[in-house]
């Protein structure tokens, strides 16, 4: 029986495979966008004189969008309080939707980092400032692969009723957030 010499195929394997790991290694790395599924807005709402609702949002993607509802639009709110489902929130930000700009995708990694520790965050006494002012609000959205819902994480309230989450990574989300929406025309 004749023996069949392998040396030549492992040679040619082991060159196929060093030579792709120096390409690879010699290619840029592209950086990944954000596995987590995090939305983040800063929004107004007023019911004093009919519905009003507008605001900014960044997806998961780090697409910064701007949204409004029109006079007579029903007011947006998911079937529970606490959390919503990705089609609520798309639903809620399909109105008027416009792309404003792409936010670097370091700084959007950086900004999502501080979301989880966010929700844990407790939240300072409520005071009443007023009445018929409506309310801005810097919140995220979490989502909860279990249940396959978006958990709310409420960053800033300002308006009638005023209250802040204490959590150091909130309050630079809301700050970041009110940025965000400075620098739109």
């Amino acid at each position: 029986m004749k023996r069949k010499n392998k040396s030549p195929f492992v040679a040619l394997f082991a060159f196929v495979l060093l030579f792709g790991a120096a390409c690879a290694y010699g290619q840029k790395q592209k950086p990944q966008v954000s596995e987590q599924r995090i939305y983040c807005e800063i929004s107004y709402t007023n019911f004093a004189w009919g519905y009003q609702h507008r605001g900014l949002y960044v997806d998961p993607q780090g697409q910064l969008y701007s949204y409004q509802y029109k006079r007579g639009d029903k007011p947006w709110s998911p079937r529970r309080t606490d959390s919503a489902t990705e089609q609520e929130l798309e639903e809620k930000y399909s109105h008027g939707r416009t792309l404003i700009r792409k936010i670097d995708l370091q700084e959007l990694q950086e900004k999502y980092k501080l979301v989880e520790p966010a929700s844990k965050g407790k939240m300072s006494k409520r005071l009443q400032r007023g009445a018929d002012q409506g309310s801005s609000v810097t919140r995220c959205y979490l989502f909860e692969a279990a249940r396959e819902r978006y958990k709310e994480v409420e960053l800033k309230v300002a308006g009638d009723w005023s209250y802040e989450n204490l959590a150091p990574g909130a309050k630079k989300l809301a700050m970041w957030l009110a940025s965000l929406q400075a620098s739109v025309p």
